[in-house]
């Protein structure tokens, strides 16, 4: 730590100019770091895209003459794209016998779809969104926003491998078990209502491990619903079903004990509105069990790896989908401050945080 001698007004101000000139600098490597992620996440794409993490992790070590001759590659990019993606901790290489290849831990985050940590899926999300940019200037312009279906055929496809781990893993292991009494409920048979479904994921894995209950998934967006029908017919479960729709289309009250909501209230274009259908579909001792991204309404308080990541993607996807049809524009971030606002507006008595240890998302189990 620099001494600030306040005797000698002279050392005073050159310690205070040290200082200043340590924190710009540490806000200069932040820029550096901030762009050479940019840049990575573009390689991770093309990784991810052509094939090159997934032909690593089964081949084992390797000469880029042979990777790129087994995918049919020009030689010279592969090779200087092993060495980024060796730089950036993707990718090992052995120098005395010029290979390349990936531990287990790199094999489970950037090449196996169905490992509890698969995270390339944020690649294919990340670079068409920034390929966005221009249309987003033009709403930084003149307001308004780009809607869900313009985004692109990737976006839907990228949430789904971005989120399979979440519903594959995590919402039976540990999600679901954190809701006091649920499980059990679950196991006796109930009604539950997924809202937001997305391409069904979390609806077929309560279908699939609770067969007493019955689930209906339902999302405006159309082609999701297709892929999910899709998934559906492959697991081959007869208790779940999803439905193009959103919570305003649901007939009746009282029909659900259980509504899921992950990840998804944020973006919706009245929050509070769709909060309130929710409650009145919810039967009387049933519950919303909701989940946000992690992190504070005070974004001050987000100067970490997964709120940086969410904060800067908001206006790209969460904020402009629902500013594009004059919606509320929360963004991605809302806090459990947002949430409990949220569902007091809504009409809801009883909001109880969950003890869910996850670095991404936040959980609430709300009582009508």
């Amino acid at each position: 730590m620099l001494r600030v001698d306040t005797r000698d007004g002279d050392e005073t101000v050159h310690n205070v100019r040290v200082m200043a000139d340590d924190s710009r600098q540490q806000l200069v490597q932040q820029v550096i770091a901030d762009v050479g992620g940019a840049f990575v996440a573009g390689l991770g794409y093309i990784g991810d895209r052509l094939g090159l993490f997934k032909a690593l992790a089964r081949d084992g070590a390797v000469t880029s003459a042979a990777l790129a001759h087994g995918l049919e590659l020009d030689e010279r990019y592969v090779r200087e794209w092993l060495k980024a993606m060796v730089s950036a901790g993707y990718v090992e290489r052995d120098a005395d016998a010029g290979t390349y290849f990936m531990t287990a831990d790199q094999k489970a985050v950037l090449a196996e779809e169905d490992s509890p940590v698969f995270a390339a899926g944020a690649f294919q999300f990340a670079l068409p969104s920034l390929g966005m940019t221009e249309r987003l200037i033009g709403c930084f312009r003149q307001g308004g926003g780009i809607a869900y279906d313009e985004l692109g055929e990737e976006i839907p496809a990228s949430i789904d491998r971005m989120h399979r781990a979440w519903f594959e893993h995590h919402l039976i292991g540990s999600w679901l078990p954190a809701a006091p009494g649920v499980v059990e409920r679950l196991e006796s048979g109930i009604r539950v209502l997924d809202v937001g479904c997305g391409l069904g994921r979390a609806s077929i894995a309560i279908g699939r491990a609770y067969p007493r209950s019955s689930v209906v998934g339902i999302d405006p967006h159309a082609p999701s619903i297709a892929e999910a029908s899709r998934l559906l017919a492959e697991a081959g479960i007869g208790n779940v079903r999803f439905l193009e729709a959103g919570v305003e289309s649901l007939p009746g009250t009282g029909t659900f004990d259980l509504v899921l909501a992950i990840d998804c209230i944020h973006d919706m274009n009245d929050p509070v509105d769709v909060l309130s259908r929710v409650r009145t579909l919810l039967a009387d001792a049933g519950a919303l069990f909701w989940s946000e991204p992690a992190g504070s309404h005070d974004p001050a308080e987000n100067r970490n790896a997964p709120g940086r990541m969410r904060s800067a993607l908001s206006p790209y996807h969460c904020l402009t989908v629902s500013l594009a049809s004059g919606g509320a524009g929360l963004g991605t971030i809302i806090g459990e401050a947002g949430a409990r606002g949220l569902a007091a507006e809504a009409g809801f008595g009883r909001f109880d945080k969950l003890d869910v240890a996850s670095a991404m998302q936040q959980f609430f189990l709300v009582y009508k």
